[in-house]
């Protein structure tokens, strides 16, 4: 249930306060670099994979083998690219920051329940 809640508050925030600073911020900024909307885009993707059971058609070692690094990964790429777009352009980074926080906790959580 706690976990529920921080990921809820997580999402609100993320919703909610991106707009405020893009329409507070009246200047036009530097668009996000290309690596970022590919990290943004297999980001994206690799939750429609999961949420569509994408790993549930591939055999069990491969899913198992492949699901947990290919998460981390693209984890830490969000986090370096959420630091990075912060500096240049705060309304890109916020979503990109709170989908990797999200992916983050649930990578943690489903390890957690694998190793139950």
């Amino acid at each position: 249930m706690i976990f529920l809640m921080i990921i809820g508050i997580i999402a609100f925030l993320t919703l909610i306060v991106t707009p405020f600073i893009a329409v507070r911020k009246n200047k036009k900024g530097k668009p996000p670099r290309k690596i970022s909307y590919v990290i943004l885009g297999l980001l994206v993707l690799h939750w429609l994979f999961f949420l569509a059971s994408g790993y549930a058609l591939l055999p069990t070692n491969i899913a198992g083998a492949i699901f947990m690094p290919i998460w981390l990964v693209l984890c830490v790429a969000g986090l370096f690219i959420a630091i990075y777009e912060f500096k240049n352009n705060k309304g890109f980074a916020i979503p990109v920051a709170g989908l990797t926080t999200i992916s983050l906790l649930f990578s943690i959580f489903i390890n957690g329940i694998s190793k139950m």
